[in-house]
């Protein structure tokens, strides 16, 4: 098989495993956690010399979390990294979006902590991509192999493409679950103020206003007061 009829076998493999995650995308609710189960699992059918995957939030305090680690291996060397603050994936999340590690184990002098220990369980070859970044986190998409100079530059052209098309996917779960809250949180704030209507005989101006006063006073926000207040047992009428 010529290198040109592996390339075009790969760039098929990858048209095919992009549409069937398009397909499934359709048909998954909004879930966050589905989206990343499937950009994880696409990644590893995808992505040559893949095997392992894992996407990994950075928050503003420092804290790397697994998002739908393909195995416990992912987990813990996103841990390993958030410990020590430091690693290829902390790079890609940060500094750079596409970083590209052949072997970990000559990697000590960027990463000392990180590199023999990741080394340890099993890590040798890494490839990360950044999905996202904002000012309160960042998201990156890291594959892993247990043997050195497993990526090529195929692996990179495939594993970048997918990377876009997870960043996109990822970012409209993401956007969608923000809807949600935000409809169940107007949802909670109407039911508490119905109650303040109904328990005081104001209008809904009066009672929003009541709502916030109330925050403001216990340093609660609006819709944490909303649900402590939808959720306090009602005076019994007949009382």
């Amino acid at each position: 098989m010529s290198g040109w009829e592996s390339r075009g076998e790969l760039s098929a493999r990858l048209v095919k495993a992009l549409s069937a995650a398009a397909h499934e995308l359709s048909a998954l609710s909004s879930s966050q956690d589905q989206v990343l189960e499937l950009i994880v699992s696409g990644a590893v059918q995808t992505v040559p010399g893949a095997e392992h995957a894992g996407v990994s939030l950075l928050a503003a305090n420092g804290v790397i979390t697994s998002q739908a680690p393909s195995s416990e291996l992912v987990r813990r060397l996103d841990e390993l990294q958030s410990t020590y603050r430091e690693g290829p994936c902390i790079a890609a999340l940060r500094e750079q979006h596409t970083v590209l590690v052949d072997n970990l184990a000559t990697e000590t002098q960027r990463w000392p902590n990180f590199a023999p220990t990741g080394v340890a369980c099993g890590a040798v070859s890494m490839l990360c991509f950044q999905l996202f970044a904002s000012d309160d986190s960042h998201g990156a998409l890291t594959l892993y192999s247990s043997r050195a100079g497993a990526f090529d530059d195929e692996s990179q052209t495939l594993g970048e493409l997918f990377a876009s098309h997870a960043a996109l996917a990822l970012g409209r779960a993401r956007q969608m679950e923000q809807l949600h809250q935000a409809l169940a949180t107007r949802d909670v704030i109407g039911q508490a103020k119905g109650i303040l209507m109904e328990r005081f005989s104001i209008d809904a101006i009066a009672a929003f206003a009541m709502l916030v006063h109330s925050s403001q006073d216990t340093n609660m926000r609006v819709a944490d007061v909303a649900r402590w207040l939808a959720a306090e047992p009602r005076p019994n009428a007949d009382r």
